[in-house]
């Protein structure tokens, strides 16, 4: 049976993960690269969560991958919560 949870709590799983995704941006075009270079992430953790902003980008491409990947992350989160049990809501 496959277990998520200990794939998602292994250090070597989220390595080669994070390993995937900077190959993969290694392949966007430089002025691409350099537009996201320039993105401020911040991530404020709490006592029981996180608070996740993302700063604006100046260009187009970003701007739609920065919508598209916000919108994935969510639904991965909520989906993997409500997988085991939590109910999750999602403020718009």
């Amino acid at each position: 049976m496959f277990d998520f949870m200990n794939m998602a709590n292994s250090p070597q799983s989220r390595e080669m993960l994070f390993r995937m995704m900077s190959k993969q941006m290694g392949q966007a075009p430089p002025d691409v690269r350099e537009a996201i270079s320039r993105v401020e992430v911040v991530i404020k953790r709490n006592e029981r969560g996180f608070e996740l902003r993302i700063g604006q980008s100046d260009n187009a491409k970003v701007e739609t991958m920065l919508k598209e990947s916000t919108d994935n992350w969510i639904e991965m989160l909520s989906r993997g919560f409500q997988a085991v049990g939590y109910k999750v809501k999602i403020y718009e």
